[in-house]
């Protein structure tokens, strides 16, 4: 069975303070909590096991919980306003970094800054954060 990805729905970010993944970026990494694809569709029916991993894994948007202090050297961008600070969701190159489980359980990508493609302006309703 192949889904078309609009059929897919996303679970809301969690608020920044209640990621604990327990890790620190170094060198020029940061940490992005990637955003979680739902086990059911908005018309309520469930998305197989294989597809929900396929797409998590595949992702490219999150949540830029924290990085290096190298990380986004503001030398190297023009405008020091667009540089990504963590709480902001940024979109990523597909497959990019390396997954690991945070200590709150959640997995959580490490990848070079270079990898990070944007930075969101306007989150949708459907994957916005948890009030």
């Amino acid at each position: 069975m192949s889904l078309h990805t609009s059929t897919l729905t996303y679970e809301p970010y969690p608020e920044i303070e209640k990621a604990n993944p327990g890790i620190k970026p170094m060198e020029f990494n940061c940490l992005i909590l990637p955003r979680k694809v739902s086990e059911k569709t908005a018309g309520g029916l469930y998305v197989p096991r294989g597809a929900v991993e396929r797409e998590d894994e595949a992702g490219d948007e999150g949540l830029l919980v924290s990085m290096s202090p190298l990380a986004f050297n503001e030398a190297d961008f023009p405008d020091p306003e667009a540089v990504p600070a963590p709480g902001d969701v940024v979109m990523f190159a597909r497959y990019a970094g390396k997954s690991f489980t945070g200590a709150d359980g959640r997995i959580y990508r490490l990848m070079k800054d270079k990898d990070v493609l944007g930075v969101r302006t306007i989150v949708p309703v459907a994957i916005a954060k948890v009030a």
